[in-house]
């Protein structure tokens, strides 16, 4: 995960910690020519704070904490516009702007949900995938037809994929869920009517859960194996169209698919093949 990334979605500062990290975020640059007596002075905090800060992000100290900053500036800093998500598009605008705005909003979303992998729990969640006898995707609205296509996607490999999509088809396969199913729930900031009640069930049965989420939430009435990130850019409500939140979500079901598929790449890619040259070789 992108350093910086990694401090805007830190829950467990303190104080003193944050106003490292937003100093961070505010002028990496400037962070990275101070030495620890000048950043101490600049956020009002103790030297201390900025070692604690460091070990809260795994780091041996401030000079990994520059490295790190160094090797992510320019991705950063490419990600860090001034583009509004929520009204990307403005009245009167010509079909010229409209069509590079777009284009500007799907590039930084693509850029921000890619930097907010973390490479261990994607492993870890694709071998769940693998391990698991079935597979059931929880959500709701408008993510419904982005689980319709990740089933199509496994099912052209040969996995079947449960997507049930009214509130009693989903209680009544969460509550006869158990620890041989896997459960991948899709939520953006845990507003479902369902967002509480399905996850009680599955742990209640042991069922392993990977969420997908805004890293906005963190849901402390239930518990989940793995978590993946959705970008957060757009708020939820108010707001053209949900065009970053769609595209997150694509990509992150894209990614667990290709994934899953590399995992045994020649025989998923000879059966895909195969299937559709029985299904067309009498054309």
């Amino acid at each position: 995960m992108n350093i910086f990334t990694l401090l805007k979605i830190t829950k467990d500062f303190t104080n003193n910690e944050k106003a490292i990290a937003q100093f961070i975020l505010d002028h990496p640059h400037d962070f990275l020519n101070m030495n620890t007596k000048q950043i101490s002075d600049e956020c009002f905090v103790s030297t201390s704070s900025i070692y604690r800060l460091c070990d809260k992000l795994n780091l041996s100290g401030l000079s990994e904490l520059k490295v790190k900053i160094s090797g992510s500036i320019d991705s950063y800093l490419k990600g860090h516009s001034d583009l509004d998500f929520n009204f990307p598009v403005r009245q009167n605008q010509t079909h010229y702007e409209i069509i590079h705005k777009l284009k500007e909003d799907y590039d930084q979303t693509i850029l921000a949900t890619s930097e907010l992998f973390q490479l261990d729990q994607l492993k870890h969640a694709v071998n769940a995938m693998k391990k698991a006898k079935v597979i059931d995707i929880y959500t709701s609205a408008g993510n419904i037809p982005f689980a319709l296509n990740f089933q199509f996607q496994m099912l052209e490999i040969g996995i079947h994929v449960h997507v049930p999509i009214d509130e009693y088809q989903q209680q009544l396969i969460a509550v006869s869920s158990d620890e041989t199913h896997l459960a991948i729930m899709i939520s953006f900031e845990g507003r479902g009517l369902l967002a509480h009640t399905i996850p009680a069930h599955l742990n209640k049965n042991k069922t392993p859960i990977i969420l997908i989420s805004s890293p906005n939430y963190s849901p402390n009435d239930f518990t989940y194996d793995y978590h993946l990130y959705m970008s957060n850019h757009e708020d939820h409500y108010c707001k053209i169209s949900s065009y970053s939140t769609r595209l997150s979500l694509l990509y992150i079901l894209d990614i667990l698919y290709t994934c899953y598929f590399e995992r045994d790449y020649d025989n998923h890619l000879e059966k895909k093949l195969n299937d559709y040259h029985k299904m067309t070789r009498h054309e």
